[in-house]
């Protein structure tokens, strides 16, 4: 359907404005991540040794490799940092900026079948759901592949149910430059091979030149960055293997990752995250089951190209999901959101979007101020100031991830590399000194995580570590001073606004 000259400058004010009221909360909401400054520390390697094919400077111990499995996400990072300096605020703009991008395009797929009211109104709804909004916060890759997602589903809802190898050409090449973002483009990938394969049971028309076509050029697309990884690392196979097997448990028997289903569904729905903060999912997970039920029945009854468009796209993210057995909270907004996409086909034409709507925008603006409001009253820079009270940028420090926007580019070693100690044959002095350590900043929540192991092994690695790391801290250290951080010094979802103390040391010489 034609957008006016009118109702295209009411979208460009309601983007607008979206952009401007989020840049007031975006270093705020939610809690600033350690991953974040996994990724943005990596990318700031990479600008200063000229160079993509490095690690990360902060993991010594913890095995790394380098690859270009999301290399197109950490160019994408480098004109942020180079114009507004390694922070926060630029890496998180990044996100904001993908995120008025998905709106754009969940607009534009929603008025290939909708109304503008419609279109828009859905638009709006999308934009306030809690999900959304820590997604287009958060320096991940998420935001971009859901932009990946879209225009995936824009292309196949303009070609409005036609299969044809020219379209498995537009496609293959989206879903085979978005390897470059992030693993999880494999499920975009099968997603979008689910999507094609309904449409063609839809014409009763079965088309392999079309599915070999797409198949091969995402495939040929995904080579390229294969190769790329290959000049990184000769062993790049053999050394990703390793790692997914390690750090997810990727190798296990698909019966076993099926049984986990039930389990990620409960977790979304409780909201237990492991340490990121997640909104209140119960509407949003409860509207995804209705709409995927309604529109089924809908697509039995009216072989509606759009329906069975979104709902080949659901069915294949979500049994890609389970091959691969990575059950991330974060990354469930990718098979989420073409459930919302239903919403526009089944409420076209109908009255259902004149209350459905209103109430719907009334729920998620509920659930999404509580969670704002719950993380806005611990900032980010008060954490970082604390510890620049007692500590330089430049000094040698071992630390939690999350400091790693304040410190400098070689001065931080991350605790996770104290789980490797053992393997490496080194005593916590041993690698104190070794090191050149200078200063370490601990908290309480070492010895949270040491008292509950095994639970949260997972996350962190064996804490055996805990008990000889504090007896080197009261033996060989100053105690330069503590603080209070309720927000940041604790990573446990469940525990954060308890009391945590974090303690800033100066190793003796």
């Amino acid at each position: 359907m034609q957008t006016t000259r009118t109702q295209r400058m009411i979208l460009l004010g309601f983007l607008l404005a979206y952009f401007c009221v989020n840049l007031l909360f975006l270093t705020r909401y939610p809690l600033v991540h350690s991953d974040e400054s996994w990724l943005g520390g990596l990318t700031r390697n990479m600008l200063a040794q000229g160079y993509a094919g490095v690690t990360e400077p902060f993991f010594d111990l913890k095995p790394r490799y380098p690859h270009a499995i999301k290399i197109l996400f950490h160019l994408l990072q480098m004109p942020f940092i180079l114009v507004f300096g390694y922070s926060v605020f630029a890496l998180r703009l990044l996100s904001l900026t993908a995120g008025i991008a998905a709106l754009y395009l969940f607009y534009r797929c929603c008025r290939t079948g909708a109304s503008f009211r419609l279109s828009l109104g859905l638009t709006v709804l999308v934009s306030i759901n809690g999900q959304f909004i820590a997604a287009t916060h958060t320096a991940r890759q998420e935001i971009l592949l859901l932009c990946v997602l879209l225009a995936l589903m824009l292309t196949l809802l303009n070609h409005r149910g036609e299969v044809t190898t020219r379209l498995a050409v537009k496609l293959g090449i989206l879903t085979g430059v978005s390897v470059s973002l992030h693993p999880n483009s494999f499920l975009l990938a099968a997603g979008c091979g689910s999507a094609l394969l309904m449409l063609m049971l839809l014409k009763r028309r079965f088309q392999w030149k079309v599915l070999l076509s797409y198949i091969a050029i995402t495939g040929g697309i995904t080579l390229i960055f294969v190769g790329i990884s290959y000049s990184f690392d000769r062993q790049f196979i053999s050394h990703y293997m390793r790692y997914g097997e390690t750090e997810f448990d990727l190798l296990v028997p698909v019966g076993n990752k099926f049984s986990q289903v039930f389990a990620y569904i409960q977790r979304l729905w409780l909201r237990q995250s492991g340490t990121y903060t997640l909104p209140d999912l119960k509407p949003q997970l409860i509207l995804c089951a209705l709409t995927v039920l309604i529109g089924a029945i809908q697509a039995i009854r009216t072989k509606a190209y759009a329906l069975v468009t979104s709902l080949g796209f659901i069915a294949g993210t979500l049994i890609a999901t389970i091959l691969i057995g990575r059950y991330n909270q974060l990354s469930s907004i990718l098979w989420m959101f073409p459930c919302l996409l239903l919403l526009a086909p089944l409420c076209a034409g109908q009255r259902l979007y004149k209350y459905g709507i209103p109430i719907l925008a009334a729920i998620f603006i509920w659930t999404s101020t509580g969670t704002v409001m719950q993380a806005y009253q611990y900032a980010y820079d008060d954490y970082t100031t604390n510890i620049a009270t007692y500590v330089s940028p430049d000094t040698k420090t071992l630390a939690n991830l999350n400091t790693g926007f304040y410190f400098d580019n070689d001065a931080l070693l991350d605790v996770r590399n104290l789980t490797y100690l053992k393997e490496n044959e080194l005593s916590f002095a041993d690698y104190v000194q070794s090191r050149g350590i200078r200063a370490i900043v601990w908290s309480d929540e070492m010895d949270y995580i040491y008292n509950h192991r095994p639970v949260f092994n997972v996350l962190y690695g064996n804490p055996r570590y805990v008990p000889e790391v504090e007896a080197f801290l009261t033996e060989h250290c100053t105690l330069l001073g503590s603080f209070n951080a309720p927000g940041y010094g604790m990573r446990i979802v469940q525990e954060i606004g308890n009391p945590c103390t974090v303690y800033v040391y100066q190793v003796n010489p």
